[in-house]
């Protein structure tokens, strides 16, 4: 399945996540999430399905200020909606999500290490 977000999807689950975050800070910072997580080089997609896709976004949208005070949290949900839309159901807990958080923070960060961990995230039954 080809799943496609644009700015005003992110801007959505910003103001659902955001913990009353006022207006993001810099809009490029969702602009950039959607050009990443559709990227292609010599036709071929840069970040290929739905875990990797969804990490693209998770990466940057966690990684780059753009919301005052909810970054992390949008991040996240953020991967969890686009996963759900692109029909995996994930469960996340508490521990999965300070995990991702964590990960987000540490300078080493990567879309795929983001993957790896979106991919153990336990699934709906």
């Amino acid at each position: 399945m080809e799943l496609h977000i644009d700015v005003p999807w992110i801007l959505q689950v910003a103001e659902a996540a955001g913990a009353d975050d006022p207006a993001p800070d810099d809009y490029g910072v969702p602009v950039s999430a959607v050009a990443r997580h559709g990227a292609e080089l010599f036709e071929h997609p840069v970040y290929d399905g739905p875990y990797a896709k969804a990490a693209a976004l998770v990466h940057t949208l966690g990684r780059c200020r753009w919301l005052e005070r909810s970054n992390m949290a949008v991040a996240a949900a953020t991967g969890v909606m686009y996963l759900e839309a692109a029909g995996i159901s994930v469960k996340p807990d508490r521990e999965d999500a300070i995990a991702l958080k964590d990960l987000l923070l540490d300078p080493a960060c990567t879309a795929e290490k983001i993957a790896a961990v979106l991919r153990a995230w336990p699934t709906a039954s």
